[in-house]
């Protein structure tokens, strides 16, 4: 007496579903990532106990503490300085120029800054600081 054996249909493995979640979890990284831009020169912000949060205006200068120096993320030496600001500031003298210096930075290189860019006309200066 032969009995017949009642088979299981093999099913494919599909995968149609594997893909689904490969681009679910690609879609939630994109939107939860954020892209964070990082400075050329890394500067330690000195801090402040007042003070306001202003546009960071049109021209912007970044001073390292190892003598490192950006106008508007163009690296520059100290001797260019006041040549390319007179070039930024020959519209519109009225612009602001926001320095961020290192707190660890010489004093009187800053002061040596702020007097070339006075020189080549600047007169609305902001100084950026982290706060408290």
């Amino acid at each position: 007496m032969e009995f017949e054996r009642n088979r299981k249909p093999v099913r494919e493995i599909s995968l149609i579903p594997l893909i689904n979640v490969v681009f679910m979890l690609l879609v939630f990284f994109m939107v939860a990532g954020t892209l964070e831009k990082v400075d050329l020169i890394p500067v330690d912000l000195p801090q402040a106990q007042s003070g306001q949060m202003l546009d960071e205006g049109h021209v912007t200068v970044v001073l390292g503490r190892y003598g490192e120096m950006t106008l508007n993320e163009e690296p520059i030496v100290m001797a260019d300085l006041k040549v390319l600001m007179r070039k930024q500031l020959e519209f519109n003298p009225k612009r602001i120029i926001t320095i961020k210096a290192d707190s660890r930075m010489d004093a009187s290189r800053l002061i040596a800054v702020l007097d070339d860019i006075k020189a080549a006309g600047g007169v609305n200066l902001s100084l950026i600081t982290q706060s408290l």
